[in-house]
């Protein structure tokens, strides 16, 4: 994959990924509730690490619109 992406394109991508992760978390609440015997803690672990990871990838997208990071033209 090329790293021809304006910082723009970056934002939006990562917010993208962000919200995936978040709506991931959340089928996997849904699915857990219906199994029975599951390891609720084990499941929360899981959906915290999605959450932590969705939130790295936001605060980035915020860097760049803040233009703190800023994609570089290929050369």
């Amino acid at each position: 994959m090329a790293l021809k992406k304006s910082s723009a394109e970056l934002k939006r991508d990562l917010k993208s990924v962000a919200t995936n992760l978040e709506r991931t978390a959340g089928e996997i609440s849904r699915l857990a509730e219906r199994i029975d015997g599951v390891d609720v803690v084990a499941v929360l672990h899981l959906m915290n690490r999605l959450y932590k990871d969705s939130d790295k990838l936001h605060a980035y997208a915020d860097e760049i619109k803040s233009g703190r990071i800023v994609r570089a033209k290929a050369d």
